[in-house]
């Protein structure tokens, strides 16, 4: 019986092995949180920008990328071939003059436009609210990035709260 309790426990964790563990993230000044994998970086809101913005990548990225003019820029220019980067940018609340449209339960990327952007350059742009909250997110994909990256990149879009709503 003590063997059979011992291989039900290894079982299960070589189950879970292959899962992607996810991490939440929470900035307690602007009180913006959201899920991604543990495997990825990010660099944490800006300090220097305003509006304030993060960026999440599946490739080493480093807070200094996301400060000053252009914030997030750099980061997103380092994009290697099969990495996927998240900027994401808080516009703060939103006026009723400019409000951004609720953010859909599951994102897709067919919902961004993809364009060539001044200071980001070839990504996915969609504007949402989340919480009362606008936010203004880039999707870069490097050219031989797979689904799953893609995937990873909404899934913690989907994820992203305001003082937990």
């Amino acid at each position: 019986m003590k063997r059979l309790g011992v291989f039900l426990i290894a079982t299960a964790l070589a189950a879970g092995c292959g899962t992607q563990r996810l991490v939440t993230y929470h900035d307690s000044i602007t009180g913006v949180s959201f899920q991604h994998p543990s495997s990825w970086s990010l660099t944490g809101f800006s300090r220097s920008n305003s509006p304030t913005r993060v960026v999440l990548a599946s490739y080493h990225v480093t807070r200094s990328e996301v400060e000053g003019d252009c914030g997030g820029s750099e980061a997103l220019a380092a994009l290697p071939k099969r990495g996927v980067a998240v900027l994401l940018i808080d516009y703060g609340p939103g006026l009723p003059r400019n409000g951004f449209p609720p953010r859909p339960n599951h994102m897709r990327l067919a919902g961004f436009k993809r364009a060539n952007y001044d200071c980001f350059g070839d990504s996915y742009m969609r504007r949402f609210s989340v919480g009362g909250t606008d936010f203004q997110a880039h999707i870069a994909v490097g050219r031989n990035a797979g689904t799953k990256e893609r995937n990873d990149a909404l899934e913690s879009l989907d994820s992203v709260k305001v003082n937990g709503r």
